[in-house]
């Protein structure tokens, strides 16, 4: 089988998104598919994160003038997603052509894709909708002047009727969510299929872990937060959090990573806080770390805790699951499955509940065994048995 798979996103980008790509990709050429992924060009150099081998499945680069950082123009975006419009009906009228087209990441890309063309050529098309925007949106922080949140709400309103248009603008075959949580949310927006297919593990970051016999302390309580800086993931609620496990006299050290660029002042203004409460020695907030330093900090975690209310799935806190860490969350993406396969404890987003069940955890001494959740959790998410549900969803639309 012959794969046309299209991104908005790949390396050397990090996030969710790109991972998802690269894994899906290498699971299903795991299985047989000879896949062509399209990505936006000029490529750059040195793309391929260090360790990483070469890619089982072909990455062509669509020159569209991206910029080597930072984020593309608008009319570079529609130069990227118009490129592949041509080559996908160029690809789809050859004799040997791909047996099936899947947009892995981009709304864009949606948005101008005839699918209406190619699956007259007989290419049956897919997409994947990782989230349904607003969702993940937001780029004021919590503590903004009132007009600066009130502009924001106004913004958010935009961003999710212009996102709902580029949802409804063309038909596919159908559509793949991460979680149950956002086939909810997109349900009321399109008329076609759609089915959730859960995540798997990142490869390349648990090849750097090497996870200890017990999760249990020997000492303060390390928790763990790692992922983007950003509102949604509520990074901002953890100084808090901390102070009123303090107060309980909790003994713990929550370390927090991520990328910190995403929303002005945001990574500062939690370090200002963190400061302001005397927290200098029980939360470090780092920034962005290399993957060697992120697996160490995953090995050396007791719990990880994820304050979200927006996720399409969240794999942070499954490769924490994955490696015998309870975690504690709230209700976002596929995070109950999550919680509950790694014996964790799910939770509203605020830090008086969220503080109330770190410290009922550790008081209560609920750790279970490491091995035994690791093999449960992998044996529940992985990127070969998402894979092979994908892979069953082609060969019945090409059959």
């Amino acid at each position: 089988m012959k794969l046309l798979a299209i991104s908005e996103h790949y390396y050397p980008r990090v996030g969710g998104t790109v991972n998802y790509v690269h894994e899906t990709l290498c699971a299903l050429a795991g299985l047989g598919v000879d896949a062509e992924l399209l990505v936006p060009g000029p490529a750059p150099d040195g793309w391929q994160p260090q360790g990483m081998a070469e890619p089982p499945y072909t990455v062509t680069w669509i020159d569209a003038g991206y910029p080597a950082k930072g984020d593309p123009s608008r009319e570079q975006r529609y130069d990227f997603c118009r490129q592949v419009d041509s080559l996908a009906l160029e690809r789809a009228s050859k004799a040997n052509g791909p047996d099936v087209l899947h947009v892995l990441f981009g709304l864009f890309v949606m948005e101008v894709l005839d699918t209406g063309r190619l699956r007259a050529a007989g290419l049956p098309c897919f997409s994947t909708v990782h989230n349904v925007p607003p969702m993940e949106c937001r780029q004021t922080a919590h503590n903004a002047p009132l007009f600066a949140r009130m502009k924001e709400e106004l913004r958010l309103k935009a961003v999710g009727l212009k996102n709902r248009t580029r949802l409804r603008k063309n038909r596919y075959d159908l559509h793949i969510v991460p979680s149950e949580q956002v086939k909810g949310f997109l349900e009321p927006v399109v008329k076609d299929p759609i089915t959730a297919i859960g995540h798997g593990l990142t490869s390349d970051l648990q090849a750097l872990m090497t996870p200890p016999a017990t999760r249990l302390p020997e000492g303060p309580v390390r928790l763990l937060t790692v992922g983007g800086y950003a509102p949604h993931k509520r990074q901002h609620i953890i100084p808090e959090t901390a102070t009123r496990l303090r107060d309980a006299g909790v003994d713990f050290i929550w370390e927090i990573a991520g990328p910190s660029g995403r929303v002005r002042g945001y990574f500062d203004d939690i370090r200002a806080d963190i400061a302001a409460r005397g927290l200098q020695d029980s939360v470090i907030a780092h920034a962005s770390v290399p993957f060697r330093d992120l697996g160490a900090l995953y090995d050396r975690a007791n719990i990880y805790v994820q304050p979200s209310i927006e996720e399409g799935f969240c794999l942070t806190a499954l490769d924490a699951a994955a490696v015998g860490l309870p975690v504690i969350g709230c209700r976002a993406g596929a995070l109950p499955e999550i919680i509950a396969a790694s014996g964790g404890a799910l939770v509203q987003s605020a830090p008086k509940p969220l503080a109330r069940a770190i410290t009922d955890f550790v008081q209560g001494n609920r750790w279970q065994d490491p091995v035994a959740q690791a093999a449960r959790v992998k044996g529940q998410f992985s990127w070969t048995r998402a894979a092979a549900d994908l892979k069953s969803h082609y060969d019945r639309l090409t059959a």
